[in-house]
């Protein structure tokens, strides 16, 4: 009898460890997605669809290469004036890793390149770095805080 329920144990902490690892991969592939929509939106220059997917945060929203930007707005007015003179843009993602915190929280780390040609016609390629934690909100994925940084030249 002992054995018998230690088996039911057993498998019930398997069925469990089953689910969890199934829910993990579906938060995994629905902030990769939400990841490609925001990248999408920024090769398109639509500055107002990318920020769809920011929260409202007044406690540092982004920080990029070393400039804090407290609220979702001043980063919002910072990104309209980068893409200004932009012709296009095109994101080229070496890694990216999506770890789950919770249910409702998850950080994705990217590496990868841009290449942008600006509106007279001169191009040029940026390596760079970010961290975006999103948040599960009513039913979407949003990044709460994102930090983006370029790699020092050696």
């Amino acid at each position: 009898m002992l054995l018998s329920t230690c088996r039911l144990v057993a498998l019930a902490l398997a069925a469990t460890a089953f689910a969890h690892a199934q829910d993990r991969a579906a938060i995994e592939k629905a902030v990769l997605e939400t990841s490609a929509q925001m990248t999408r939106a920024a090769e398109n220059l639509d500055v107002d669809r990318l920020f769809s997917f920011m929260l409202p945060n007044d406690r540092g929203s982004i920080v990029q290469y070393g400039n804090v930007l407290q609220t979702r707005e001043q980063a919002l007015a910072q990104t309209r004036e980068g893409f200004r003179g932009i012709r296009s843009v095109e994101y080229r993602w070496k890694r990216q890793q999506v770890t789950v915190i919770s249910p409702t929280v998850a950080l994705l780390v990217s590496e990868g390149e841009a290449h942008m040609t600006t509106e007279q016609g001169a191009s040029f390629s940026r390596s760079f770095a970010q961290s975006l934690v999103f948040v599960l909100t009513d039913g979407q994925w949003k990044v709460l805080h994102a930090h983006q940084s370029a790699p020092l030249s050696r």
